[in-house]
């Protein structure tokens, strides 16, 4: 393709991965980790304005499938979103339920297995990291982040002075509990993937857990 000039212009090609950080899905990703995670630290340990905290939860959660998509609509999927989008949505939800634990919105039972469960499949990534490229999300570990995302802002609403709160904190139990279970299985197929355990084609379908 070229420009007005008449000069050749390089666009990566479709599903080819561009080298480098300099792109927009990564400085969304960046925002996500660095703005909106201290943004909901603050709000919710700092203030008593869950329903802002709550807009800023949603924002963070709606960032990780805009970066996704631009990533994908505008050819720039690189090498350095492919582990920072990950590793910003694992640490920024962890710092989050590590906030909501604290001022007493998240069960204590929740934030433990959760972190086991990623002390454990850090430590067999580390162990089998020559695999690691391999390696897919489940359906379980789908479902998990999803239960999580909406366990998280239910929790906050069932602790504001709305109408009906008490029905939003019955639903974001709920969601940990059965988030927190799949994150246990996801975590423990993830792990048995990597040591060879189960099938880890990256070409096949996806896998339950």
């Amino acid at each position: 393709m070229s420009d007005p000039a008449g000069t050749q212009v390089d666009r990566p090609a479709r599903g080819e991965v561009v080298h480098g950080w300099a792109t927009v899905p990564n400085a969304i990703t960046l925002a996500r980790l660095v703005v909106f995670v201290p943004l909901v630290v603050w709000l919710v340990l700092g203030t008593d304005a869950r329903l802002a905290a709550t807009v800023a939860l949603v924002v963070f959660g709606a960032t990780d499938w805009v970066d996704g998509f631009l990533a994908r609509r505008t050819h720039t999927v690189s090498d350095v979103g492919i582990w920072l989008d990950p590793v910003a949505d694992r640490l920024g939800i962890l710092i989050i339920l590590v906030t909501m634990t604290v001022a007493g919105l998240v069960p204590w039972w929740v934030l433990a297995l959760i972190v086991v469960t990623d002390v454990v499949v850090l430590l067999a990534g580390l162990r089998f990291r020559s695999r690691i490229e391999r390696m897919r999300a489940s359906w379980a570990g789908k479902v998990r982040t999803a239960l999580i995302m909406v366990a998280m802002p239910a929790a906050l609403l069932g602790d504001a002075a709305i109408p009906g709160a008490g029905a939003f904190t019955l639903v974001g139990l709920v969601a940990f509990g059965a988030g927190a279970v799949l994150h246990v299985l996801a975590g423990a197929g993830y792990v048995l993937r990597l040591a060879g355990r189960l099938e880890a084609d990256p070409d096949a379908r996806t896998a339950i857990f």
